[in-house]
């Protein structure tokens, strides 16, 4: 189990101590998807699409399709979203 310190886990890495773990945009992209997303549904998509074994493209590729559905349901319920 994560406990959050830096390292210990790519999300953490990247959302709380501002490390890179994939790279500038794939981190970029992980950084959008928890802006349109609730902490539950972020691990949950995490474990389900990348887990352990993620690297920068599968996060990109699996990113982008998530960054997509999510945006797209943001401004299905009125939000304003960029991108």
């Amino acid at each position: 189990m994560p406990n959050g310190k830096p390292h210990d886990h790519p999300l953490t890495d990247i959302l709380l101590h501002s490390i890179s773990a994939y790279g500038e945009e794939a981190d970029a992209l992980i950084r959008k998807i928890a802006d349109l997303s609730s902490p539950r549904e972020l691990s949950e998509w995490w474990e389900r699409e990348i887990g352990w074994h993620g690297n920068e493209q599968t996060v990109l590729q699996k990113g982008r399709l998530q960054l997509d559905l999510l945006t797209q349901r943001a401004r299905e319920a009125g939000w304003e979203v960029q991108g």
